[in-house]
């Protein structure tokens, strides 16, 4: 039954799904495909910048791989992101997400880490504070505190080279980064080039020898990255992880008000204010193309949308190799879709524990980010692991409490913690072994710092690679863990170079830099198609 107030709308809250089977709509300005993120993020600037605006979801949901679902009797958990550490502040004031209903139940978590043999270590949620924590020596203080400065200097020069492109013929990251250089003091210059070249535990072994810094910093380096530490270039990775922002504050991170779920919820909403046609339940069998230009998409059920616009917030394999096909393509990028093979993944698994805090350090450790950082020489064996299609025992496991966390998730007698690991093997079909062993992998990691966990656990839910694809109806290679960063911007720039047919756009995983929930993909293609659009070369 319709929503009395809203005729597009069900009951339920949910779109309903359009009747378009061999319908032919005209009179729309640009169609995006796919209701994750970025997708929304596309269509409300679309929107906003005065295209009539269609947006198209295959699932019955809006919001891909992030919803809110019950993973256990009376309990709710979010899937997706459980952090927001990249999201993209433009996004954030440009569509006025704050209006809309974003906000952070938690703006800065401080993180405890935790090290084999059983040390634990502070870091406070605006690093540039961090060596002001409980360092027992002098002289740590001091060398952490000059290393965070140069690092989050270089990762704030480096910002503009970690945001995607989306313009026919593809980006220039690396004219971007010589751009930064140029823009620098000499002695800037010389720690960037040195940054970019090297690999992560050649600079911070040199900095802080076999200590626990070392440990920590080469765990947030590795962390979601299919890169290991002591590889090439593989600082540039941690430098990623430090341009971002959550909350306005660089380098931190920060918990939304109900979860990411919410930002989905205000990206909605930016999107419904701009006068976008959202329908959920519309999966797209393929992109027009007229010549060298897009004409619209056929619908599932044989109905078409025509419009000069298309913008793909889906995997690029969907897109470029399913909707509009090989034939269509550069051969180059053909190559590149056809040859990836993803080895390296995370996993994410939501906890209920039965039982809530009695002590006052355990409730203040709940409110934190809490990761357990294993020694280098295990992550090192960790990556091998992975690679070699084994379940390693030694993870990073980065937790949160989001009963803790948020108010208005608070249970009754229960707390929900929410869990990620990394390094583990990539799968595209994973089998009920695979998911016992990686299950159990992460559960021995986390009782290496919280000794008895396991006896608490009342049920837990595992979310793979091909689980987070499934939900977003995409290619599970879109889910695995990102390449190291240069070879990110290599497959960046050839997929939002659009295979030089006028009128599409792509915003999807693959043209984003670096892991977490950021939008900086979706705003780039929709400023790209908005500008194209009023010199009439959309």
């Amino acid at each position: 039954m319709s929503d009395p107030k809203n005729p597009t709308r069900a009951k339920d809250g949910r779109d309903k799904p359009k009747e378009s089977a061999h319908r032919i709509e005209g009179g729309i300005d640009a169609v995006v495909i796919g209701a994750g993120a970025d997708g929304l993020a596309a269509a409300a600037y679309l929107g906003k910048g005065g295209l009539r605006t269609v947006l198209v979801g295959a699932g019955p949901e809006i919001g891909g791989r992030i919803a809110k679902r019950e993973i256990a009797s009376g309990v709710e958990g979010v899937d997706g992101e459980h952090l927001v550490t990249a999201l993209d502040p433009d996004v954030i004031a440009e569509l006025d997400l704050y209006r809309h209903g974003l906000e952070f139940a938690a703006r800065r978590l401080d993180t405890t880490y935790f090290f084999e043999g059983g040390d634990v270590l502070r870091f406070d949620g605006d690093l540039a504070q961090a060596a002001l924590l409980s360092l027992d020596h002098d002289d740590d203080r001091e060398a952490l505190e000059i290393f965070m400065s140069e690092v989050l200097d270089m990762a704030a020069l480096l910002r503009p080279a970690f945001r995607p492109f989306a313009f026919p013929g593809g980006g220039n990251h690396q004219r971007v980064l010589e751009k930064a250089m140029a823009g620098a003091t000499p002695e800037a210059a010389a720690r960037l080039r040195r940054f970019c070249l090297s690999n992560a535990d050649d600079i911070i072994h040199g900095r802080f020898g076999d200590g626990p810094l070392r440990a920590l910093l080469l765990a947030e380096t590795a962390f979601r990255s299919a890169a290991a530490p002591n590889e090439p270039f593989s600082f540039l990775s941690l430098l990623r992880r430090y341009s971002g922002e959550a909350a306005g504050l660089q380098g931190a991170a920060a918990y939304p008000k109900g979860g990411a779920v919410s930002v989905i919820t205000a990206l909605r909403r930016a999107a419904q204010s701009a006068k976008v046609d959202v329908r959920a339940a519309t999966p797209v069998k393929s992109i027009l193309i007229e010549g060298d230009r897009v004409g619209g998409v056929t619908l599932a059920d044989g109905g078409q949308l025509r419009a000069p616009i298309i913008v793909a917030a889906i995997d690029a394999e969907q897109a470029y190799l399913t909707m509009i096909g090989a034939g269509m393509i550069d051969i180059g990028l053909e190559r590149i879709l056809t040859a990836r093979r993803p080895e390296i993944a995370s996993a994410r698994m939501q906890i209920v524990l039965k039982g809530v805090a009695q002590d006052d350090a355990t409730r203040r450790n709940m409110m934190r980010r809490l990761v357990y950082a294993p020694s280098p020489e295990a992550l090192a064996k960790a990556f091998n692991e992975a690679r070699a299609g084994r379940v390693p025992q030694s993870l990073v496991v980065e937790a949160v409490f989001p009963t803790a966390l948020d108010e208005g998730a608070a249970l009754d007698k229960r707390q929900v913690v929410s869990v990620m690991a990394h390094p583990l093997p990539f799968d595209a079909e994973p089998d009920a072994e695979r998911r016992e062993a990686i299950r159990s992998a992460i559960l021995d990691n986390i009782e290496m710092f919280a000794a008895g966990f396991s006896g608490r656990i009342e049920a837990d839910d595992l979310r793979l690679a091909a689980d987070e694809a499934a939900a977003a109806k995409a290619s599970p290679a879109a889910y695995a863990a990102r390449p190291d960063i240069l070879r990110q911007w290599a497959l960046s720039s050839a997929v939002t170079g659009s295979g030089d047919i006028t009128g599409f756009y792509f915003c999807g995983p693959e043209a984003q830099i670096g892991a977490g929930l950021s939008c900086a993909a979706g705003r780039a293609a929709a400023r790209a198609a908005l500008h194209a659009y009023r010199k009439g070369a959309a």
